[in-house]
């Protein structure tokens, strides 16, 4: 058993808490997470006796890292704007395979990536690399007052709130936290903060089956494809599964389309 998915809509029975509990923790050694359905979702107490089991509960965060690429196409779509035309930065204190795959997939579709770290030793390799080998010159910066300025699309990987607190956001930007939930302190901040999302993938099993309707997709599709795998493995298998992006979604809920459109230079707006 690869991933267990539990639901209901009785959060008051005690004893079916109890049972479902037991069964959970039969099942331990044979899952490797836990899909939990809406509505049980909003039984705090039972969620937090299942986390102390020890299963991780699938919440779509494992996942969101690897949807960078259709995160940008879909901003992209939202703007009307060519993916080239987009100044992408890639928030890491850390090069992953995946932060060095992005580096590599991103400077195939545009010259305008950057990377704001705090460790430019780590970028050395993949620097002389792309420079050496394609003539592309990686642009990255650890400074705090111009690195994320005239910066349209940020994906902070694992920056900490304060930590990027420190550094001056652009006040358009769009703003994709992958790891967790960051507020922007700047009251000058006026672009799109996004912390979660929805998604859509190709899935005959998950248009017939009813039970699959209580549970959120991203979510369930997580639960499929969560494993440690070579990154250019899972890419493929997303890519395969056609999954797009069906909403993102700030500290307000979903953002609307033309809000993305609205912080948009003037010389985009007017074409």
């Amino acid at each position: 058993m690869k991933a267990l998915y539990i639901s209901g809509q009785d959060k008051k029975s005690k004893i079916k808490q109890r049972i479902l509990l037991r069964y959970i923790k039969k099942k331990q050694k044979e899952c490797i997470c836990i899909v939990v359905g809406k509505e049980l979702k909003r039984d705090i107490e039972l969620i937090e006796k299942i986390e102390k089991i020890g299963i991780p509960i699938s919440d779509g965060r494992w996942l969101f890292k690897f949807l960078v690429i259709q995160i940008l196409e879909y901003i992209s779509s939202c703007q009307k704007v060519d993916i080239k035309e987009l100044k992408v930065a890639l928030v890491t204190n850390e090069n992953s395979e995946l932060i060095s795959y992005y580096i590599d997939e991103l400077t195939k579709k545009s010259n305008k990536i950057k990377i704001i770290t705090n460790h430019r030793e780590k970028f050395h390799i993949i620097e002389e690399k792309l420079y050496y080998n394609k003539g592309i010159v990686l642009e990255i910066s650890n400074n705090k007052r111009k690195g994320l300025q005239d910066v349209d699309v940020i994906f902070n990987f694992n920056f900490e709130e304060e930590i990027l607190n420190k550094y001056k956001i652009d006040d358009n930007a769009i703003l994709i936290n992958l790891k967790e939930k960051i507020n922007v302190n700047s009251k000058r901040f006026s672009g799109i903060n996004i912390h979660s999302y929805e998604i859509d993938f190709e899935s005959r099993l998950m248009n017939i089956l009813d039970w699959t309707k209580d549970f959120e997709k991203a979510e369930i599709y997580e639960s499929y494809l969560y494993r440690n795998d070579k990154i250019e493995t899972i890419e493929e298998d997303i890519k395969k599964d056609q999954v797009i992006i069906k909403n993102l979604i700030g500290s307000n809920g979903k953002i609307k389309e033309k809000e993305y459109r609205n912080i948009l230079d003037k010389t985009y707006y007017l074409a």
